[in-house]
């Protein structure tokens, strides 16, 4: 599993932020993990991934981004 170690912006650690990430998310989804949320320009949901990076005072949008975005590629091979 290679996981993001550092922000790729403002270089701030994430790596130990990824397992809690990713097993809270299981949880506070659930059997909805594959629910797609949409945005219509108005108010702004609270999504699972938002309570999460206030969990973990995720403050800076680069530090959120590389953790939404990322995709475990060892999993796919």
């Amino acid at each position: 599993m290679i996981i993001p170690v550092r922000c790729v912006s403002c270089g701030k650690l994430i790596s130990d932020k990824w397992t809690y990430y990713k097993r809270r998310l299981q949880e506070l989804k659930g059997d909805g993990f594959g629910k797609r949320t949409y945005f219509n320009g108005g108010e702004v949901p609270d999504t699972a991934e938002r309570k999460i990076f206030e969990e973990l005072h995720l403050t800076r949008y680069c530090c959120r981004k590389v953790l939404l975005t990322h995709v475990d590629l060892i999993e796919k091979i």
